[in-house]
């Protein structure tokens, strides 16, 4: 069996480690769980910051290459959007220990500003660039697009961390295909 490269390792580590003890989790624990040593996780990453940054790409990792795979030249909203929302939810919920862990914790404003800035502000350009591309060619009526993604993804971050606590009642696909029903019926020029 073929061992994984080092820095996969460290992040499914540190992800673990990081669900289990939030902020408390040390490099040593992380670089132990990877199978590696400590000097080898501030090789790959400097400091704990920037791995917990690392982290965060990793998780959003599938939403950004499900927006990078948009082709402008065939815009379809509904298309698009399912295809995120998809992409979204399966990686909450993958990674719902994590973000339920991190949500309980303190927030460090250096590493929150870290993060916006490296990984979720890029991740939201890309998806407000291609909701003003829907305005440019006049798909979409003029609308405040910041908000409307925020309303989009905040109705699939809910689902994701509830429905494993509370069942709904209805399956995830009727779900996510309401979701981008509202978002794109919202938004239809």
């Amino acid at each position: 069996m073929a061992r994984r490269p080092t820095t996969e390792r460290l992040l499914a580590a540190a992800i673990e480690v990081f669900s289990r003890r939030g902020l408390a989790a040390t490099t040593r624990e992380i670089a132990e769980t990877a199978g590696v040593n400590e000097a080898t996780l501030f090789r790959q990453f400097e400091t704990k910051e920037h791995l917990l940054t690392a982290v965060t790409a990793e998780i959003v990792r599938t939403q950004a290459e499900a927006l990078d795979h948009i082709n402008l030249d065939d815009f379809d909203l509904r298309r698009d959007m399912t295809r995120l929302a998809a992409a979204y939810e399966a990686a909450l919920r993958r990674h719902r220990d994590f973000i339920r862990t991190m949500i309980s914790q303190p927030v460090d404003p250096r590493l929150a500003e870290r993060a916006m800035k490296e990984v979720i502000e890029p991740l939201r350009r890309k998806f407000l660039a291609y909701l003003a591309e829907g305005q440019r060619r006049g798909l979409l009526r003029p609308a405040n697009t910041a908000a409307a993604m925020d309303a989009f993804t905040g109705m699939i971050f809910a689902y994701a961390l509830r429905s494993a606590v509370y069942p709904p009642g209805y399956s995830r696909d009727a779900y996510l295909k309401e979701c981008v029903s509202l978002f794109v019926e919202g938004l239809r020029a």
